[in-house]
């Protein structure tokens, strides 16, 4: 099977090699004509074949009708290199990662192609290796077995076998799955090191390497998906993973034919805008089927549509003594692709043709046709209803629509003799064709009998699984397509936990049978249905940013996710600290990650960031997502020269940015504090002093802080909905005692001036201030005129012409309502699947 998709790579006019000949490296084919190797063995052709300007010879076998291997060639660009090295200089070694390549080939349109894996595997999973060498004396194909030790920062370990020359640039297999998890590097002294495939996805990130990576990844699933209904006297990546333990029915509902179908569908779509739009998505359905959102505990690092699907498979609903319940995957994928094609319909109906995505809901539609819950049946068809790019017009005897293969009135009409709010009734008389023994459907261009998988069950059409009983007719997809493609055939697999051909006492009866329905009851177990819960409405995604008070002079940090308010998930984190001048630099990574996860739809998320009180003004909201803003721009020639990338913008001027105080948040709340944050929420807010004098006094220099209180007398006089402002920094000086002293007394929301400057210019600014706080009348309301002011302050001609001063920060911190983040009490996760 991986044979025809490797290949060797070297110099133009190598391609037929001998023993004597060199070569640079392995490489596969992941979709014809892309090539995915290792950025080191393409740097081994120099900088101009680094740079695409010059080629490279691709050589690989391919099978003949008699059953013999005859080696192919064609010539190859580099087309993507990463990292590629610097105009002048050497590459480094080793070189750095991710160390991939991606090579467009010439006379490869036909080869066939290794299945990418959609997830990282996990330790000890066995592991195949593979690629040319020529160790023995003599050029040949190399194949090895070992197993995945584990990962070392951003590279895969592995043991039981140790790469050779010549295999870098070779896959790295999954052989309990079936895909490739990596791309051998090299090694070690007493393991391999692999780059895992999840690196390739990155890429997508990247704005040069991106649209290339997207254009492979696309090819490579309507490659997989083409091959299920195309004539072969050899079995396809699907076939064969159908036969593997990871595929197996008490691991996942979900069969390859299924996936690879769903995957080829999903190439069609417009991609996500970022991952916050699909781990959104993800954990509104895990909500949706179990009946509870926990969102993860580990940051889903996603980028296309496909690996969404696969953050479901193995989904189980959660018992109540905290066991592995009941496999619900399967409901997951099917309402999962449903959502995705809703939103493909309503927010990118001109990006993708609509004969596919009317493909697509009818796809979508013959799955939940045949799903043994009604309930998550209905789910699927109310939400194609909801996909209104995609719908067509009915037919013309008004039984089916085009969009979503439904009855036009639905399983809830009353003509179909259904009850309101449950599942249709039995009717009388079973599909046209259930004759004992005879196939579900034996006509001439009918749908396929089924393929056999790995434990006897039968990949089957869904127009042959009955809904609820063997006497209902199961509505089918029907309408003419704009765009006819080998995707459109629907089909699924029969439901977890019914008895297949390989049980004992198992014996094959025809589908849509009356005997079939009892025969079913008698044998399967008693599954309840989902609740299908609609999705919690507070579902935005925020971030925190935690930086804790020095210890030897180095803060300790972490990043953190926080969905609805309540739950956290961890991003990143560093409990040995760094610098305070350094926390822009090593915060900037885990920030973008985290800000792409909590991003989605039209919610921009928040970023909270809690503080030690010396360093309240750091300047979080100036803070650049791009190492250098002049990365964004481009060179003359380029098309795109006047977009600049919004990274690239400071953080306050897109989102809020807040500061909180991490010390007063790991306390137990004061009555004062929650006093004053319920009077700051009724409002109006009212301006006031931090120090407690006139505004126009501003703090003239050399002012220092007298007592031990000497600020808690004004500050607690003070109205609930009074907000004190300062026209300086509060890191040192009276502003750092004059800071303590309105977190003693309460107060959740300040506001102040955290650059240098002129005394002069704090009447102007205290102006300012007074402005702001009356146009947001309440604490919910700063957040607009805030980010609006640091816009107008950005610009300095702006800010001249309308007299504004100053960097504006401001401390918004509510009084905790649940114990402080990261300090709930946990569950255990469900049990892993047997064998899974």
């Amino acid at each position: 099977m991986v044979r025809p998709s490797l290949a060797r790579i070297g110099a133009p006019g190598d391609g037929y090699a001998t023993d004597r000949d060199s070569y640079w490296g392995s490489g596969f084919f992941i979709a014809p004509g892309w090539l995915l190797t290792c950025a080191h063995v393409v740097g081994k052709g120099g900088a101009a074949v680094c740079r695409g300007e010059s080629a490279l010879s691709v050589t690989w076998q391919e099978r003949t009708a008699d059953g013999a291997w005859e080696p192919r060639d064609g010539t190859g660009t580099a087309v993507v290199v990463a990292p590629r090295p610097e105009a002048g200089r050497p590459a480094r070694d080793p070189w750095p990662f991710p160390d991939l390549a991606l090579v467009r080939v010439t006379g490869a349109d036909k080869v066939r192609c290794l299945w990418l894996g959609d997830r990282e595997a996990g330790p000890r999973t066995p592991l195949g290796l593979y690629g040319w060498s020529v160790q023995t004396g003599e050029l040949g194909i190399r194949q090895g077995s070992g197993e995945l030790a584990g990962s070392d920062a951003r590279a895969l370990l592995l043991t039981g076998i140790l790469p050779i020359g010549g295999l870098s640039g070779g896959p790295v297999l999954d052989l309990r799955h079936g895909s490739v998890i990596g791309v051998i590097k090299g090694r070690r002294r007493e393991e391999g090191v692999a780059v895992p495939v999840t690196a390739l996805y990155e890429l997508l990130d990247s704005r040069e390497a991106g649209r290339a990576v997207r254009e492979a990844l696309r090819a490579h699933d309507l490659h997989h998906a083409s091959l299920l209904d195309a004539p072969s006297p050899y079995p396809h990546w699907t076939a064969v993973q159908a036969t593997l333990p990871g595929h197996a029915p008490s691991v996942s509902g979900i069969t390859t034919e299924l996936r690879t179908r769903l995957y080829g569908h999903l190439a069609h779509l417009p991609p996500p805008a970022g991952a916050g739009e699909v781990v959104h998505l993800v954990e509104d359905v895990k909500e949706q089927v179990r009946g509870e959102r926990l969102p993860s505990l580990v940051l889903p690092n996603v980028r296309t549509w496909r690996e969404g699907a696969a953050l479901l498979y193995g989904l189980r609903m959660l018992d109540p003594g905290g066991g592995g319940g009941t496999l619900v995957d399967l409901d997951a994928v099917l309402l999962y692709a449903a959502r995705v094609a809703r939103k493909a319909a309503r927010e990118h109906a001109g990006e993708v043709a609509e004969g596919r995505l009317r493909a697509f809901t009818a796809w979508i539609a013959g799955q939940a046709a045949g799903h043994r819950h009604w309930a998550v049946g209905e789910a699927i068809r109310a939400l194609l209803e909801g996909a209104e790019g995609a719908e067509g017009a009915a037919r013309a005897d008004g039984s089916t629509t085009a969009a979503t293969g439904w009855p036009s009135g639905g399983p809830s009409d009353s003509q179909s003799g259904s009850r309101p709010g449950g599942p249709p009734d039995s009717r009388p008389g079973g599909p046209p064709d259930s004759r004992p023994g005879g196939p579900p459907d034996s006509r001439p261009g009918g749908p396929s009998n089924g393929v056999p998988v790995a434990n006897g069950a039968v990949v089957t059409p869904a127009q042959a699984i009955p809904a609820q009983s063997g006497a209902v007719d199961v509505p089918t997809p029907v309408g003419a397509l704009d765009a006819p493609s080998a995707l459109e055939a629907p089909s699924t697999v029969e439901c977890p936990g019914t008895a297949t051909p390989t049980e004992p006492g198992a014996a094959p009866l025809p589908a849509g049978s009356a005997e079939t329905a009892e025969w079913g009851r008698a044998t399967q177990p008693q599954v309840t249905a989902p609740s299908l819960l609609t999705p919690s409405a507070d579902t935005r995604t925020d971030v925190l940013v935690k930086v804790g008070p020095a210890t030897y002079g180095r803060h300790p940090w972490s990043v953190q996710l926080i969905y609805g308010g309540q739950d956290v998930t961890p991003v990143d984190g560093d409990d040995r600290g760094v610098r305070a001048e350094e926390l822009a630099r090593v915060l900037r990574e885990p920030l973008a990650k985290a800000l792409n996860v909590g991003d989605h739809g039209e919610h921009l998320a928040a970023i909270e960031v809690f503080l030690p009180r010396k360093l309240f003004d750091l300047p979080v909201d100036d803070w650049q997502l791009l190492p250098d803003p002049r990365a964004a721009t481009t060179d003359e020639d380029d098309e795109d020269d006047d977009f600049v990338d919004e990274r690239a913008l400071p953080l306050g001027m897109r989102r809020t940015v807040v500061v909180r105080d991490v010390r007063r948040n790991g306390l137990p709340p004061s009555p004062e504090w929650r006093r004053r944050w319920k009077g700051v929420l009724r409002g109006p807010l009212a301006h006031g002093t931090l120090h407690g004098r006139p505004a126009a006094e501003g703090h003239p220099p050399g002012v220092r802080a007298g007592g031990r209180f000497p600020y808690y007398g004004a500050l607690s006089a003070m109205s609930d909905a009074s907000v004190p402002v300062y026209c300086g920094p509060v890191g040192s000086g009276e502003g750092y005692a004059a800071m303590r002293d309105a977190l003693r007394s309460g107060h959740s929301v300040v506001l102040w001036r955290r650059d240098l400057h002129d005394h002069d210019e704090c009447g102007d600014f205290h102006r300012q201030a007074a402005d702001l706080l009356g146009l947001a009348g309440h604490a919910d309301g700063l957040h607009g005129p805030v980010r609006d002011l640091r816009i107008r302050l950005a610009d300095p001609d702006t800010a001249r012409a309308q007299g504004l001063r100053g960097k504006i920060a401001v401390l918004f911190d509510p009084p905790p309502d649940r114990p402080p983040y990261g300090t709930e009490s946990m569950r255990p996760p469900p049990l892993a699947a047997p064998g899974g």
